[in-house]
């Protein structure tokens, strides 16, 4: 299974008209929270230059490692996702992967709201203030194959009347680094 992810870009006359657009839907929201991402280089790979990431996501009183594999299907984001939910804390486990020759690269601060709407298709779509860099909307779906992820998150944009906005390759990591650089 992949994840099919794409990230728009919200102006701020975006945000309310999105969540009355999920709420008319039907979508369910989750509520919103805190997450703090530490993204980790590799000892011996440059992860910029091979697209993939290492993340260790601390999400209220959860803890997951994910790695990102390159992506797919540039601009949009299908790609390989592991993820493994943690039972420790957040020092240790960055201590483990020191240990191990990885090295804090990162990290990317955000205020994630988060719905679901379901249907034929089941679409996760959140809202994500990040700092540095403004406000976003990913939508993500999980797919077979990449035709299957473009289609189905084709059908999602405009589903949700957001056909309009171009998406944008960068993760947010990519994002808080190119703005770093200038």
């Amino acid at each position: 299974m992949l994840e099919a992810e794409i990230k728009l870009a919200l102006a701020p006359g975006d945000v309310d008209p999105l969540r009355a657009r999920l709420a008319a839907l039907g979508a369910r929201a989750h509520g919103t929270r805190t997450q703090v991402d530490t993204y980790f280089a590799h000892p011996t790979r440059d992860f910029a230059s091979t697209d993939e990431a290492l993340r260790l996501r601390a999400d209220g009183d959860e803890l997951r490692v994910t790695y990102k594999g390159p992506k797919l299907d540039p601009p949009l984001k299908t790609r390989e996702e592991i993820e493994l939910a943690l039972q420790t804390d957040h020092p240790t486990a960055s201590r483990l992967l020191e240990r191990l020759g990885f090295r804090v690269a990162a990290e990317v601060r955000k205020r994630r709201e988060e719905w679901t709407l379901d249907g034929d298709l089941t679409v996760h779509v959140t809202i994500d203030e990040v700092d540095g860099l403004g406000t976003f909307c990913e939508v993500e779906v999980a797919s077979q194959t990449v035709e299957d992820g473009r289609a189905r998150l084709r059908a999602a944009q405009e589903r949700l009347g957001l056909a309009h906005l171009a998406p944008i390759p960068e993760s947010y990591l990519e994002l808080l680094a190119r703005r770093t650089t200038r």
